[in-house]
C-alpha cells in the first residue's frame, strides 16, 4: 500500500520514500533496502511523531523541515526495532554479573522513551511547551 504524504488527508507519513532515503544517506544511517520496510518505518515515525508531540498545525501544513527531519531520525529507530514499548511498570534497580554489582535508577520520565534528537528537532515547533509561549496582545 502506498504511502499517502502529509499534508493530504488520510496521510500516513511525514515525508517521503525519497526525503527519508535521503535524509539516511546524509547522516550515515543505514536505511532498509525493502521499499515496504521502508513504509512502514515512516508510518511507524509518522505515528510516533504525532503522538508524543503536539506539534503546531502551522508547521505541518506545508510539513516544516525540522519536522521531517524528526520524522526521518523515528523511520530510523523503527527500521532498526521498536519506537514504543510494553512495560510491567517494574524498575530495574541493580545488576549482578559474576562478582560485580551495578545498581541504577530509572529517569524521572516515568518510563516514556525519550529521543533527544527528536526532541532537539522539534523544539519550538509544539503547542504549549515551554520553549514555545504565546503572546496575546491585550
Amino acid at each position: 500500500m502506498a504511502l499517502i504524504i502529509a499534508p493530504e488527508d488520510g496521510h500516513d507519513s511525514l515525508v517521503t520514500l525519497d526525503e527519508a532515503a535521503a535524509y539516511a544517506e546524509k547522516f550515515g544511517h543505514a536505511w532498509p533496502a525493502a521499499e515496504p520496510a521502508q513504509e512502514v518505518a515512516l508510518r511507524r515515525a509518522t505515528q510516533y511523531v504525532l503522538s508524543n508531540y503536539d506539534i503546531d498545525p502551522q508547521h505541518l501544513d506545508p510539513v516544516a523541515q525540522k519536522v521531517k527531519d524528526a520524522c526521518c531520525e523515528a523511520a530510523w529507530r523503527a527500521a532498526k526495532g521498536e519506537l514504543f514499548k510494553d512495560t510491567d511498570g517494574r524498575i530495574m534497580t541493580e545488576q549482578t554479573v559474576d562478582v560485580i554489582t551495578t545498581k541504577w535508577a530509572e529517569g524521572s520520565q516515568g518510563g516514556v522513551k525519550r529521543i533527544t534528537v527528536i526532541d532537539a528537532l522539534l523544539r519550538g515547533l509544539t503547542v504549549g511547551s515551554s520553549m514555545n509561549i504565546k503572546l496575546i496582545r491585550g
